[in-house]
């Protein structure tokens, strides 16, 4: 099942699948080193305003709620769930 990474849980690992931003806001991504395939997890993130922050291959980066709302992530499959 696909969500947005807004949805993720807080500190639950999924795949990057897609981006259903502009041009720009995906070149912005790749340049975060966020890319499709990649794992990434969503560590904070304030309740209605303020900036998410994920962690991929090992390094936090901040990014805007809206630029995390579209970003599309695979959750990980959990054993025993």
């Amino acid at each position: 099942m696909y969500k947005s990474l807004i949805e993720l849980d807080l500190r639950e690992e999924a795949e990057v699948v897609a981006f259903n931003g502009s041009s720009l806001m995906n070149r912005r991504l790749e340049g975060m080193g966020i890319r499709q395939g990649k794992k990434i997890s969503r560590i904070s993130s304030q309740y209605i305003r303020g900036p998410v922050i994920i962690s991929v291959d090992g390094h936090q980066a901040a990014m805007g709620r809206g630029m995390a709302t579209k970003l599309i992530v695979k959750p990980a499959e959990r054993n025993g769930v």
